[in-house]
């Protein structure tokens, strides 16, 4: 019977934390560059290291790690000229983080008060000569499909773009921002840049919702099991009158 308590609650875990990474993900439906992000799961047997077949005697579910999915979204034009697309799945824009690189899919940059071209979060978008500062008075800004940029005909530079071999070992720093560990095998990887054109979220919302609405009714399958589990419980271990 304890087993039992112990199952349905951390059944009731698992599917809270299912919902809040759903809900998040359908937050972002909309968010450009987003990438639909999950949760594996495994029995206590495996984390214990059993080899054989579960015998009953351990019972329950834990959380093992988060992921992303870094399949590609849609590409939307929207015929901004600082709106850009990456055409290759697996290669990303490089910022200059406040500690360090990070690395993203979300093409939407803007010119910030420094003349940099910056994310919408201020972080400056990087080429193989580092930043890229528009000069004042600019009257256009052109950048080919392969990455180099100019301002009135006059070169910035290359948009420098990465690739990674092990895209596990990237770790989420923000709903479109990444950091990656050594381990992560990155590479310059140049690539087709798509100006006036940026790519959408994976996330297909009818099928989050209904993850959501799968989820929320799992997560009410698990409360109630947990309290039939706990009302059995007390009614045997009751004192006798």
């Amino acid at each position: 019977m304890i087993r039992g308590l112990y199952s349905a609650g951390s059944a009731l875990v698992i599917a809270s934390e299912q919902q809040e990474v759903t809900a998040h993900n359908l937050a972002h439906s909309t968010t450009p560059g987003y990438r639909e992000r999950g949760l594996v799961f495994e029995s206590l047997d495996r984390y214990i290291g059993r080899a054989e077949e579960p015998t009953g005697d351990i019972t329950g579910a834990r959380t093992v790690q988060a992921y992303n999915d870094f399949r590609p979204g849609p590409v939307q034009q929207t015929g901004h000229p600082y709106d850009l697309a990456i055409g290759e799945p697996d290669r990303f824009f490089v910022l200059n983080g406040p500690s360090g690189p990070l690395y993203t899919r979300n093409g939407c940059f803007r010119v910030d008060p420094q003349g940099r071209l910056v994310s919408q979060a201020g972080y400056a978008l990087q080429t193989d000569q580092g930043n890229v500062t528009i000069p004042e008075g600019t009257n256009r800004v052109v950048i080919a499909s392969d990455g180099s940029i100019t301002a009135d005909g006059q070169p910035l530079g290359t948009l420098r773009l990465v690739r990674f071999a092990d895209t596990k070992q990237l770790t989420a720093a923000g709903p479109t921002l990444y950091t990656a560990t050594p381990q992560a095998g990155r590479q310059d990887a140049p690539g087709r840049v798509l100006q006036g054109a940026r790519e959408g979220s994976n996330v297909e919302p009818a099928a989050a919702m209904v993850r959501l609405i799968i989820g929320a009714r799992y997560y009410d399958a698990a409360q109630r099991a947990l309290r039939a589990q706990a009302e059995s419980l007390q009614l045997n271990t009751r004192p006798q009158t």
